[in-house]
């Protein structure tokens, strides 16, 4: 994988939290009247630290 590639990865991932927040937000906003609804959010940081904890891949024995 390229490094290209890790960043686009990545990237995509973090639209795709965004996309789900959002959705959340939306969500919230809808039932904001709703008698005991509570708010709901994500943690960016902790979703995207848990997307990318794969961490690097080791391709030859030599390499980082």
């Amino acid at each position: 994988m390229s490094f290209t590639d890790r960043v686009f990865g990545v990237s995509g991932q973090a639209m795709a939290l965004r996309s789900q927040r959002l959705e959340l937000i939306a969500a919230n906003l809808a039932n904001q009247d709703t008698p005991g609804y509570k708010a709901r959010d994500i943690d960016f940081a902790a979703a995207m630290q848990a997307a990318t904890a794969g961490g690097l891949r080791r391709t030859h024995a030599r390499h980082l």
